[in-house]
């Protein structure tokens, strides 16, 4: 279908997708007594540009299209990325470029706010010529009638792409709100003033540090910035969604089934076996007996967890088709077909419930070794953008509520008296010690 589509018209692939797919598949009449529907001129309705075209920009157009069209291999030989790998990384580039070095809470530079929108729309481009063909009625003019298959926006991309665009204007709009604030920043961090720090934020002294006045913030503003944390937080929630969500429709490449472990004890290990094989434990008496001490222990668990997860999904699925005998190694643990994969079941839903408790207390973690693979490998170049977007986005959110927790702990220091200091809900404390847990911001309202 894409090989169909004219490049260089300035309509979308609508009318060109239904043209083409009918100049071959369906028996035409001469003398115009088919009437062809009419289609729409484009999928979606776009504003003009904010920003001015310059021959630079129209330059710059050309050389990340060319790197694109070439897997990221210059010498134009056969070592190049798929579309969808090429274009996951020139977003995750794009916005690593852009938005990277967020150490303060100030609005961005018009001129990275120009480059970040009119490189994503460049990269986005491809979704306007994203089809999915449905079955329709074509009427002739004696009244007779014929079904065909008509173009039609894919569903995913109509969903969530929109979605996607309108929380990223929200979290810059949260940036561009940052102005005649009660704070600023100093070079060489609030330590230097002679205030004691966490060891914490000592490792950071020379990284830009919040500053307020003795007093502390004022009220108003102490709440315009505890407002701004709970939009951020609603953004960093949808994105969440839809990453996960896209994810989730990836498929597992082949190469990474045929690599996993075909047990699940030997990819779980002994201690997480006995953990999720243990009678009568929540995911909250799991995660506190796995002793977890850092980050990375915690996503080296999560992997096991996943991996685990596939294999028993897969021999669950077998089973249901008829496609996968019992195993002998599990019909020791249990005595029929049917108890295996309630068994299966059972271990399933314990394992999701324990890896979605690592992740909510370890909320930034690294991508999964199954979820990198998965774009890695993943063909569906649909897929690879909202992925890899959303994933843009649930970055800069997190960013955004660390900055916040900075200078709302910095106000704390600075007034012992502040009413975050005082509220007897705890979620305070938990700003002051993680500030990139957005769930701590719900609480003060006030």
């Amino acid at each position: 279908m894409s090989d169909s589509f004219d490049d260089g018209s300035s309509c979308s692939s609508s009318k060109d997708a239904f043209s083409s797919f009918s100049s071959k598949w369906l028996p035409m009449k001469k003398g115009d007594e088919w009437e062809h529907p009419e289609s729409p001129q484009h999928f979606y309705v776009k504003e003009k540009p904010a920003y001015n075209i310059k021959t630079s920009d129209v330059e710059t157009m050309k050389e990340k299209f060319a790197r694109l069209l070439l897997g990221e291999d210059i010498t134009g030989g056969r070592n190049g990325l798929s579309a969808a790998f090429a274009l996951s990384n020139a977003i995750t580039n794009l916005a690593a470029s852009i938005f990277g070095e967020l150490w303060k809470l100030e609005p961005l530079p018009e001129e990275r706010k120009d480059k970040w929108r009119r490189e994503m729309e460049w990269l986005l481009s491809p979704t306007n010529y994203m089809v999915e063909l449905v079955p329709a009625k074509q009427y002739g003019s004696n009244g007779t009638s014929v079904e065909i298959m008509t173009p039609k926006a894919r569903a995913d991309i109509h969903i969530n792409l929109p979605a996607l665009q309108k929380l990223d204007s929200m979290l810059i709009e949260t940036l561009d709100s940052m102005v005649s604030s009660e704070f600023w920043y100093s070079e060489v961090g609030s330590k230097a003033e002679g205030r004691n720090k966490s060891t914490k934020q000592s490792k950071r002294w020379w990284l830009p540090m919040p500053q307020v006045q003795k007093c502390g913030l004022s009220e108003s503003e102490r709440k315009k910035l505890i407002d701004r944390a709970k939009i951020v937080n609603q953004v960093l929630k949808a994105a969440k969604s839809i990453n996960e969500n896209t994810l989730h429709e990836i498929p597992v490449p082949t190469v990474i089934k045929e690599a996993l472990p075909k047990s699940e004890k030997t990819s779980l290990g002994e201690e997480l076996w006995r953990v999720l094989t243990s009678e009568s434990s929540s995911a909250e008496e799991m995660l506190n007996s796995l002793h977890l001490k850092t980050e990375h222990n915690a996503l080296e668990t999560i992997n096991k967890l996943e991996a685990a997860m596939f294999v028993w999904k897969e021999r669950i699925s077998g089973q249901l088709s008829g496609k996968s005998p019992a195993r002998t190694s599990w019909s020791s643990f249990i005595k029929d077909p049917l108890s295996e994969m309630d068994k299966m079941g059972v271990m399933f839903d314990r394992a999701e419930a324990l890896k979605q408790k690592i992740k909510n207390r370890y909320q930034n973690l690294p991508q999964t070794f199954l979820d990198a693979t998965k774009i890695q490998y993943g063909k569906d170049v649909g897929h690879a953008i909202l992925e890899a977007y959303s994933r843009a986005i649930v970055n800069l959110a997190i960013s955004i509520l660390s900055r916040i927790g900075e200078v709302l702990q910095e106000d704390v220091l600075s007034n012992p008296n502040s009413p975050l200091t005082t509220t007897g809900s705890g979620c305070a404390t938990g700003i002051l010690q993680s500030p990139i847990d957005p769930s701590k911001f719900t609480a003060l309202s006030h």
